[in-house]
């Protein structure tokens, strides 16, 4: 079952990808009339592969804490980090227009990446400290433009326990912008493939969100706390459900 659970979902991302090839032209000249319709356009594309994703993979997450998701703001979503399958949950409950910070091995994904740029997705460059810096910048005119972000501060995937410290560059995107930053715990998300890698296992996993910690007038020692504050949060929730 779990070879048959992984063939079908690798079809399914192939299939995909060929779609979406078609669905470019159509992108495009809703972009020509309207660059906001475009990008909602994008959204339900990427959101809706996603979710078949997650059907194929036979995983149910147990959603928690979207009313906590704020209204009519840019915000900065920030969650541990333990999977593949960590963005692709997450992503689908995500309002438009929110980006994604993503490794920049993406990049050479045939289609994925096509529409990753669409959504003005920020590709992050493995030790490339001048490149980071930029991309931090890039986010916060995103923020300034009425775009969320997701980004994963641990900056790669835990195989361990617990919860990694988070990098502090990534919290200037809210205290740069006064962004409120959205909490996001998930759990069991790595059961699903790594842990049975390379086949795919149904899980039953969880994604929370967390209310809002707001940034605005933050004193400079409280900014400084701001990355510890946050992965305290997350992890105390991650070890509750656990």
């Amino acid at each position: 079952m779990p070879f048959l659970r992984t063939l079908i979902s690798l079809l399914y991302v192939g299939l995909f990808m060929l779609a979406s090839l078609v669905l470019l032209p159509v992108e495009f000249f809703i972009r020509k009339k309207s660059p906001k319709a475009a990008v909602q356009f994008s959204h339900k594309v990427i959101t809706t592969g996603f979710r078949a994703l997650i059907f194929l993979s036979g995983s149910k997450p147990a959603v928690y804490g979207l009313e906590n998701i704020p209204k009519g703001v840019p915000v900065v979503f920030m969650g541990n980090h333990r999977s593949y399958y960590d963005l692709i949950i997450s992503y689908t409950y995500l309002p438009c227009p929110t980006a994604i910070y993503s490794k920049s091995g993406l990049k050479k994904a045939p289609a994925i990446s096509s529409w990753m740029r669409r959504i003005n997705c920020i590709f992050l460059e493995k030790d490339d400290m001048r490149q980071n810096m930029q991309a931090i910048l890039d986010g916060i005119d995103l923020i300034k433009n009425g775009t969320s972000l997701l980004i994963f501060p641990e900056g790669k995937r835990n195989k361990g326990a617990g919860v990694l410290d988070f990098h502090a560059g990534s919290f200037k995107l809210a205290t740069k912008t006064g962004a409120a930053i959205v909490p996001i715990v998930q759990t069991h998300t790595r059961e699903i493939f790594e842990k049975h890698f390379p086949w795919l296992h149904p899980q039953k996993t969880t994604l929370e969100f967390l209310p809002p910690i707001e940034t605005k007038g933050l004193s400079r020692e409280d900014q400084k706390n701001l990355p510890a504050l946050t992965r305290e949060l997350i992890l105390k929730a991650y070890l509750e459900k656990n």
